[in-house]
């Protein structure tokens, strides 16, 4: 009897994600959550909390923290899983328009099939798992379903496809300002996929402005980046210092790779390992360039994800730095490219795109337990504090703002004292740090002089110690 593969893929990505989100849904909320949701509590109604004129221009992320925060629900209960719940049904939302998108691309019954395997087993769960973050799950899904459908206003010439598309950018933008990179995206689909050069394909992209759906799209995208440049002074995301450009480039060149090649790229430029690790990371990322290369010689859905790729990390390095978490929407493209690589009868390149989904799968799984981690380590940090007991001002110093093997799965960066708040310690307790964090914190960075003065003052200082290490007495 032959298995069909469509059913088994397709449910196996469903069971992978189910399984991701039961082993993050125990975490509480953490870093940022705090923080977000204690200022949008202060507004008074869901209309307020839309303003366009709250930054960052993400009103439907401040919709969404807007209701957790006036729920009504322990916020220290069962809703930080309701709100990972959210982010991964957007997800979901995400695998049918990259489904749907291979399809249009390539009539075979095998690349949906595979463009879906890879995008459920690329780590995009430290995305996924932060709900403060939700503007990147809803951007990511939302932008994919406005290319699908703005691709088949192009193909078919549905006026309904152009409209649902120009909906689904509007939708995009409510969540995250860098969705104004779509029609950039859609003009290089139109440019790549189905054409037989760059030549006709340029050609195609241009006659493709005449469509007032595609031309109404362009304008969207432009006016929303005309809006962030000059009339938002206080937005939070600038353009980086240039000296900061380089260490983005390398971190979103090693972005798409298994972790054990971004720990050796990124590592490696950064003079970890002496020479010998300089000369890994160097031709590290020359293996990168070498498949990029590859994907634009071999044309079609292959050169549209290394163009969009380029696009959407570009834009992250040049913006606001980069982290994992932004790669989600490139991970999409690349999982269509890599669909379409799939079609080599080469069996080395095949046992090669098996051998890097099982390593992506294995990395989600680890960032699972990472962040599983972080989160036991946050409610057995708040017992102990709670357990110190009495009305004496607590001060804990040493709280890692971040933590994970790539040290970049929030932990009390921000709005550690409302956590323990939330977490029963009623004694007033704050957070204090002797080093500089690689974000900014709302954690005082202090010296020893004033952690002695505070102890005079008759303050109970405790020193974080380690991960689920009870904390230490200060002096030691």
């Amino acid at each position: 009897m032959v298995i069909p593969l469509a059913p088994v893929v397709t449910y196996g990505a469903v069971a992978f994600l189910a399984l991701l989100w039961f082993l993050v849904a125990p975490v509480p909320f953490l870093s940022e959550d705090w923080t977000q949701m204690e200022q949008l509590s202060r507004v008074e109604t869901l209309f307020a909390a839309l303003d366009p004129a709250r930054e960052p221009l993400r009103p439907l992320q401040h919709a969404f923290l807007w209701t957790l925060a006036n729920s009504g629900f322990d916020l220290a209960g069962w809703l930080p899983a309701a709100a990972r719940a959210v982010a991964f049904l957007l997800h979901g939302l995400a695998f049918w328009a990259v489904w749907q998108l291979a399809r249009r691309a390539d009539a075979r019954l095998t690349a949906p099939i595979v463009a879906l395997a890879f995008f459920a087993v690329y780590p995009n769960l430290k995305m996924l798992a932060w709900p403060a973050a939700i503007g990147s799950p809803g951007r990511t899904a939302f932008e994919l379903v406005a290319l699908l459908f703005l691709v088949r206003r192009h193909q078919d010439g549905r006026a309904r496809d152009g409209w649902l598309g120009l909906a689904a950018l509007a939708v995009a933008l409510g969540f995250h300002e860098t969705a104004l990179l779509l029609p950039a995206i859609l003009l290089a689909w139109i440019a790549c996929v189905g054409t037989e050069n760059i030549a006709s394909g340029v050609r195609r992209a241009f006659a493709a402005l005449r469509d007032p759906f595609v031309l109404a799209a362009c304008a969207m995208g432009a006016a929303h980046l005309v809006h962030l440049l000059f009339f938002r002074p206080g937005r939070v995301h600038g353009a980086k210092d240039l000296s900061a450009i380089p260490a983005n480039v390398v971190k979103a060149a090693f972005a798409l790779a298994p972790e054990f090649v971004r720990d050796l790229g990124v590592e490696g430029f950064r003079g970890h390992g002496g020479a010998i690790g300089l000369v890994a990371a160097s031709v590290a990322i020359a293996a990168v360039g070498v498949v990029a290369v590859v994907l634009l010689r071999r044309g079609g859905l292959a050169r549209f994800a290394v163009l969009a790729i380029a696009l959407d990390l570009g834009l992250a390095v040049a913006g606001a730095g980069f982290v994992q978490r932004y790669a989600c929407l490139a991970s999409a493209f690349l999982a269509l490219a890599l669909a379409d690589w799939s079609r080599a009868t080469k069996p080395a390149l095949r046992t090669g795109l098996i051998v890097l989904a099982l390593l992506w799968a294995a990395d989600s799984l680890r960032d699972a337990l990472e962040i599983r981690a972080a989160g036991r380590g946050a409610l057995a940090l708040a017992a102990e504090v709670q357990h110190l007991g009495g009305a004496r001002a607590i001060a804990v110093v040493g709280v890692p703002d971040m933590i994970g093997a790539e040290e970049d799965v929030p932990y009390f960066n921000w709005g550690g004292t409302f956590f323990l708040r939330a977490h029963g310690v009623s004694a007033p307790v704050q957070l204090l740090r002797e080093r500089a964090f690689r974000t900014n914190s709302d954690q005082g960075l202090v010296d020893r002089a004033h952690l002695d003065a505070l102890r005079a003052a008759g303050v109970d200082v405790r020193r974080w110690a380690g991960f689920e290490v009870p904390l230490a007495t200060y002096p030691p």
